[in-house]
């Protein structure tokens, strides 16, 4: 009987000869960990008895157990193909080269455990893109200098986490009192402006919300 590292070997090989992007080669090397927690899970899920006198759709408490394990191992191997940069190509095709390995996965395991990687890999990347999002609104990216040491702001960082909100709101006040800006006015959404205001008030810059209305040109005739 091969070992799990033998497995883990051949699996990557497995993967290695199917990768869609250059950079999915590093990603299987350096998943051979995640890997074999998902191979000793998936083996002692496919190695219990089963009770041929129970009915087909019923799942064994101690089975579904062991499913939960093989499939949380599943979704984080899926996270850290994203976290790694690896192609979606590579997280949806990798249970197929599990499979090529270990053959006494049954075909609605494989499924299920190609589907939780999946959502792993998913999740992974939503929280990465969210992440990017909310930081061109962070210090200098949302800033545009004035004269006499003033600048605007616009305050459009996410709102639905206040904890995320007033460390956000420190960063930038932060970043504002050492650049040696003394002024600032604000724009943006309501809850973001209260803690961006509160944050800069703290860091001794003034603040205001709106900026005075653009002078009116001569009237045309």
């Amino acid at each position: 009987m091969r070992s799990i590292d033998e497995l883990v070997e051949e699996w990557c090989a497995r993967d290695r000869s199917a990768a869609f992007l250059p950079g999915d080669n590093d990603v299987i090397d350096a998943t051979k960990g995640p890997r074999a927690l998902v191979l000793e899970d998936a083996k002692a899920l496919a190695s219990r008895p089963r009770d041929e006198t129970a009915p087909r759709d019923e799942t064994h408490p101690r089975d579904e157990r062991a499913q939960k394990d093989l499939f949380h191992a599943c979704a984080v191997l899926g996270r850290i193909f994203a976290e790694r940069g690896g192609s979606p190509t590579l997280a949806v095709s990798t249970i197929d080269g599990a499979c090529g390995v270990l053959p006494e996965l049954d075909g609605a395991t494989a499924r299920a455990a190609r589907a939780a990687l999946a959502e792993g890999f998913a999740a992974a990347r939503a929280e990465a893109a969210r992440v990017e999002a909310a930081a061109q609104w962070d210090f200098p990216r949302c800033i545009v200098p004035l004269p006499d040491s003033a600048i605007a702001i616009a305050a459009g960082y996410p709102d639905d986490d206040e904890d995320a909100l007033a460390a956000w709101a420190s960063r930038v006040a932060n970043g504002v009192a050492r650049a040696g800006y003394r002024r600032a006015i604000l724009a943006g959404g309501e809850r973001a402006c209260l803690a961006l205001e509160d944050a800069l008030s703290l860091a001794g810059v003034k603040v205001r919300t709106t900026s005075p209305p653009a002078p009116l040109g001569p009237a045309r005739s």
